[in-house]
């Protein structure tokens, strides 16, 4: 057991550094740099391709420190594509490994753990069963309400299962976390104590976007032939349930525009199916896929654009979730084209830092693109600046992270 008002606190998440999943390793660095002792339970890196990364070897265990905190990584089967079994055995396999991470680390006080998947929560109950440690259940993604919605499921007994397992892992869990009062309402509605359930916002690491250098940001944009064109971007899962046939619709009814690009930075089980669409579409000129990029060039790459786009498919989800990716476009300093519903869109036309439209519908991205293209350049850098400066005062690492030290603090009762 940790001595004093420190904590050994277990991180357990089935995505870790160096996949683009930053919310579980940095949280695992501050509370380090705050003195709690810091272990972290994750799989292999294989997402969001599904490959398993260069320099990694399958193993069923592998404990390594990295920079002060102990890294257990525990056998998964490699695989993020559209196949239900495959996306099963992904899951499960990390499930049933996990637990024997216990067998090298001892006196855990508490468990963070970080959600997606569902089947993450049957791991932090039987970690915390073994060890004692209560855990803090950080619900990123409503399921089983995100599976339906992305197509990957519509098995009515699977689905059963999964509403079972969802509500017990919500009773084992000491307390909750989601990012919005949709969020909060729909674990209400299923009967979770509403004392258990805390609101908090995702956050950014401020001081990686402050360092970026127009001198990178110019590389870039010779790099990838940008020219003078203005730059829509969407960074980010190229999954499903963003949608983004829309985006590549609406650029469609922009064809003849010289002076437009839209790029897409990452990688995704859609991203083969977009680019055919991009191919069958003719939009070779307009359209631009980056791929993975390395974690800390994101800033710069963000910093590149003119614009930042969201879009996220119509779903009753839209009040549950705010993109991660939100919090970083506001941090960039750059406007937001918001093509989403529910609480990501409120957020936006609260702070006033750029457009939103309505979802799934092309006619009206490409509306909303042309009114981003027809301002006036102090009129976009308003926006942009209005979203750094809600970041600022909302949403840094120093503003939000003491927030679930608390929370921890809490669960265990230091």
């Amino acid at each position: 057991m940790a001595t004093g008002t420190d904590m050994h606190v277990l991180i357990l998440s089935q995505y870790y550094d160096p996949e683009p999943i930053r919310k579980p390793i940095e949280l695992a660095d501050e509370l380090n740099h705050l003195g709690h002792q810091v272990s972290v339970v994750t799989g292999f890196p294989n997402y969001p391709s599904g490959k398993l990364y260069p320099g990694y070897k399958l193993k069923f265990m592998q404990t390594s420190p990295e920079n002060g905190i102990d890294i257990t990584r525990t056998y998964e089967y490699p695989y993020h594509g559209k196949s239900a079994l495959g996306r099963i055995f992904n899951y499960l396999s990390f499930m049933m490994t996990a637990p024997f991470a216990l067998t090298r680390i001892r006196d855990i006080d508490v468990i963070y753990v970080w959600h997606p998947p569902l089947t993450i929560g049957i791991v932090a109950w039987w970690i915390s069963f073994l060890s004692g440690a209560p855990f803090v259940y950080d619900v990123q993604d409503i399921w089983p309400e995100s599976v339906i919605v992305s197509g990957l499921m519509n098995s009515k007994r699977l689905i059963g299962i999964m509403k079972l397992i969802e509500r017990f892992v919500y009773k084992k869990a000491r307390s909750l976390i989601v990012v919005t009062k949709g969020a909060r309402r729909n674990l209400i509605n299923k009967g979770v104590n509403k004392e258990k359930i805390n609101i908090l916002p995702h956050w950014t690491d401020e001081e990686i976007f402050m360092a970026v250098t127009q001198t990178k940001v110019d590389q870039i944009r010779k790099k990838h032939n940008f020219g003078s064109k203005f730059v829509f971007m969407f960074a980010g899962n190229l999954g499903t349930v963003q949608g983004l046939e829309t985006i590549l619709s609406a650029a469609a009814l922009l064809k003849g525009t010289e002076d437009v690009l839209i790029v897409f930075v990452g990688d995704g089980s859609d991203g083969p199916r977009l680019k055919d669409l991009v191919d069958s579409l003719g939009l070779d000129k307009m359209v631009c896929f980056i791929g993975q990029q390395p974690i800390e060039d994101i800033p710069a790459y963000l910093a590149s654009a003119d614009a930042l786009l969201v879009h996220l498919k119509p779903s009753p989800l839209s009040d549950y979730v705010i993109p991660s990716k939100t919090t970083a476009y506001l941090a960039t300093g750059k406007p937001i084209l918001m093509a989403a519903d529910g609480a990501a869109r409120e957020l936006i036309e609260e702070i006033g830092s750029g457009v939103t439209t309505d979802p799934g519908d092309p006619e009206a991205l490409a509306q909303a693109m042309r009114e981003l293209l027809s301002m006036k350049s102090d009129i976009i850098h308003e926006m942009g600046e209005k979203g750094r400066e809600y970041f600022l005062t909302h949403l840094t690492k120093g503003a939000v992270i003491p927030l679930y030290e608390q929370l921890l603090r809490d669960a265990v009762g230091f």
